[in-house]
């Protein structure tokens, strides 16, 4: 994985951590037909998922304060 791919991981983990989440981390090299479906425009990537149906991609991960307001807002729209 890119040096950007594993900076944005550790903050998604500590992000994720405080939610009490977990999440999975793939390499895109391994998963083509991803990109194609889900038309994903960059790495890292969150995607975000409700129902098996994809509701917000993340492309920029600025920080972990970024992140966790991410994750509160999607776990609000969850109620």
């Amino acid at each position: 994985m890119c040096k950007t791919c594993d900076i944005a991981e550790t903050m998604l983990s500590v992000a994720a951590s405080t939610r009490g989440i977990s999440y999975e981390r793939i390499n895109l090299n391994f998963y083509k037909t991803l990109i194609e479906v889900y038309q994903i425009r960059s790495a890292p990537a969150l995607l975000l998922f409700k129902n098996g149906r994809l509701v917000k991609e993340v492309y920029a991960f600025q920080s972990v304060t970024y992140l966790n307001e991410v994750l509160t807002e999607f776990l609000i729209d969850e109620d």
